[in-house]
């Protein structure tokens, strides 16, 4: 007699031409996602792949997408959501390019500034050595009282230091309704550079100006495990869906952005 992989209890009696392999709808959904997470590692040996794909991306915007990334999933944490699949695509494989490219330049601009690679000059005793003067505590210092001056002038005041200055936080500009509709007419629906692995489409403007994303949405009973499209404005963690075609969502998505550039933008106080 078969058994669940997830929770090893017994299948149920098979009903139709094909045969059941968990339990219950909660284990498969606890296998399905155990295999996304699985999708997201990377594997020993990929970093040339990985490179061939971000080749046309600069380190910065590779920094900047980590970090915007980072940034949701930490916000998903705290609020107890489930974190976002490309989210998660994006913090475990970033990181790999950036590592080997480093890795990559640094022998380049060794050699460009004519600085030595002392790596292989380094003994393994004096490697040893180091370790174990960090590990042992140092005892402290302490700093010597101040000498008596030798004049009879009076002690100079200490200087006080300004305290930094507070900026306000960007507002955000509020549009009309003819603009944002405008800019909502002209965007048009743009592969994101991680398509192959999450599926999702950027809703870009004419302009450049980012409104969306559109992307499938798990948790159907069907062998793929769709159940239609989500959309999401750009950096918010607020899905909405699912719809049953990617043009509704589209649709919604565009609605939404509107909704959100034409609302009245409200004033925060600020301490001084």
């Amino acid at each position: 007699m078969t058994t669940c992989p997830v929770c090893g209890g017994i299948l149920p009696a098979q009903r139709g031409p094909r045969a059941r392999r968990y339990c219950s709808r909660a284990c498969q959904a606890k296998a399905y996602r155990a295999r996304q997470r699985q999708e997201h590692r990377i594997a020993p040996g990929a970093e040339r792949e990985l490179l061939e794909a971000y080749a046309s991306r600069s380190a910065t915007e590779l920094a900047d997408r980590l970090a915007a990334a980072a940034r949701r999933l930490a916000d998903a944490l705290d609020a107890g959501l489930p974190a976002d699949g490309s989210d998660l695509g994006v913090v475990a494989r970033i990181p790999v390019v950036l590592a080997a490219r480093a890795r990559q330049a640094a022998p380049a601009a060794q050699a460009r500034h004519g600085i030595p690679d002392h790596r292989s000059e380094v003994p393994a005793t004096a490697v040893i050595g180091l370790a174990a003067d960090t590990a042992r505590p140092r005892p402290e210092v302490q700093d010597r009282p101040p000498e008596p001056s030798r004049d009879d002038s009076a002690p100079t005041s200490p200087v006080r230091r300004r305290a930094p200055e507070k900026t306000a936080p960007a507002r955000r500009k509020r549009l009309s309704q003819k603009a944002a509709r405008a800019l909502a007419d002209s965007a048009r629906l743009v592969k994101d550079v991680d398509h192959r692995d999450t599926h999702r489409w950027n809703l870009i403007a004419e302009d450049g100006t980012v409104l969306g994303h559109v992307e499938p949405s798990y948790g159907g009973t069907g062998r793929t495990g769709r159940n239609g499209w989500n959309h999401r404005l750009a950096d918010s963690l607020a899905v909405g869906g699912p719809y049953k075609t990617r043009e509704e969502a589209v649709l919604q998505c565009a609605l939404a952005w509107i909704r959100l550039v034409t609302a009245p933008v409200r004033r925060t106080l600020t301490a001084d």
